[in-house]
């Protein structure tokens, strides 16, 4: 009698659901009732994970999920880097301006709304949150979770207002609370600094910043990292980069992490095309230590990184970004291994001219969110 998929022995499952494609999850979960119950408790496809890109970004407003193949594939002999991109139809009723990653949940920031969107794209979960205003364009954001206990992580949304790009005023530092589903005005002081973008890393979240000081009789900026500690609700000390940081002598400083355990910066200087990635070997919210990872010279030398991805294991990684030729800007995307060895990506070109190809990776977890009460 032929034994029926629910009788099977526990670690025959196990070691199915660990080879299960994450992409294949919808299918899973309709093939019988104890599957889906598993694959809501346990994570699926993490060995077919390995050396595959899984990610998101945001193409003409849409969301679309990335997956791509960092070995290649062959196509009529040839060795082809080519990602799998698809719009993501849960969200099809949203413009999306941009997304961020913390968790293994998304934030979606909504064009035109006043209201903030936070999807577990594995337990396929969304909860909405409701915002003062529509200024997303001129807002920051960084995530992050207080009482570092997995069992009982209380998720948090730090959101920076820009003063350069709004006519309004409004609180410099707010934040959002999970368990209280509230904001507050938070009375915080980063010291003489800009914040720019930044990183969720280990439930907190580490910002690029530009530090203004006087020298003599010049005024001098340079990049730092600054630590957002949402366990204390303050920012940490700031932190020195593990590179000359003068900002009118560097062309991109970026930020990315490696899975939940490093933070990774690239480093390119203005007047040549290097192109530096670096990992900490140590960091906590208050100190740093770095360790270069790759130094390439790129082409084009007016290639301007936007986001990037290291995969430490295979000693590669995968940035994106652009470059000017004459009026024109091209998007790009490419491979880089040791050795210098840089290989093109292929990605869709009917993007909007002004948007970023920004991606940010992900890894899916089974964070729950709380619906809206």
């Amino acid at each position: 009698m032929a034994m029926a998929m629910s009788d099977l022995p526990g670690e025959l499952v196990t070691e199915i659901l660990s080879r299960v494609p994450l992409t294949s999850l919808r299918a899973l979960r309709c093939t019988c009732k104890t599957w889906e119950v598993l694959s809501k408790t346990h994570i699926i496809g993490k060995t077919d994970a390995e050396g595959t890109f899984l990610g998101f970004m945001v193409i003409d407003y849409n969301l679309c999920s990335l997956k791509l193949d960092l070995q290649g594939t062959h196509d009529n002999g040839n060795l082809v880097y080519r990602p799998s991109i698809e719009r993501v139809w849960l969200l099809e009723q949203a413009e999306i301006w941009e997304v961020f990653q913390w968790d293994g949940l998304l934030l979606c920031v909504i064009k035109d709304e006043s209201r903030l969107l936070v999807w577990n794209p594995y337990l396929r979960q969304l909860r909405w949150i409701q915002t003062r205003d529509k200024l997303h364009s001129a807002y920051m954001y960084g995530l992050g979770y207080g009482n570092n206990n997995n069992n009982d992580r209380n998720h948090k949304i730090l959101r920076v207002l820009d003063v350069t790009k709004s006519s309004e005023p409004g609180p410099l530092f707010e934040i959002y609370d999970f368990n209280s589903s509230s904001w507050r005005v938070l009375d915080v002081h980063p010291g003489n600094c800009v914040i720019k973008s930044g990183v969720s890393l280990k439930g907190n979240t580490y910002f690029l910043a530009e530090e203004t000081c006087l020298e003599g009789f010049v005024v001098e900026s340079q990049y730092i990292l600054l630590c957002f500690d949402f366990t204390a609700e303050r920012f940490g000390q700031h932190l020195i980069l593990p590179f000359g940081a003068g900002v009118r002598f560097i062309k991109a400083v970026v930020l990315s992490r490696v899975r939940d355990e490093q933070l990774a910066v690239l480093h390119q200087p203005e007047d040549n095309n290097v192109m530096e990635f670096w990992i900490t070997s140590k960091i906590e919210h208050n100190a740093a230590s770095w360790t270069r990872f790759l130094r390439v010279e790129m082409t084009p030398q007016s290639f301007v990184t936007e986001s990037f991805f290291i995969d430490e294991e295979k000693k590669l990684a995968l940035v994106s970004g652009f470059f000017k030729l004459f009026r024109h800007i091209y998007k790009r995307a490419y491979i880089i291994r040791e050795q210098g060895c840089i290989e093109s990506v292929e990605m869709r070109k009917d993007r909007e001219p002004g948007n970023k190809l920004v991606f940010s990776s992900y890894a899916p977890s089974l964070v729950q969110l709380q619906i809206n009460r």
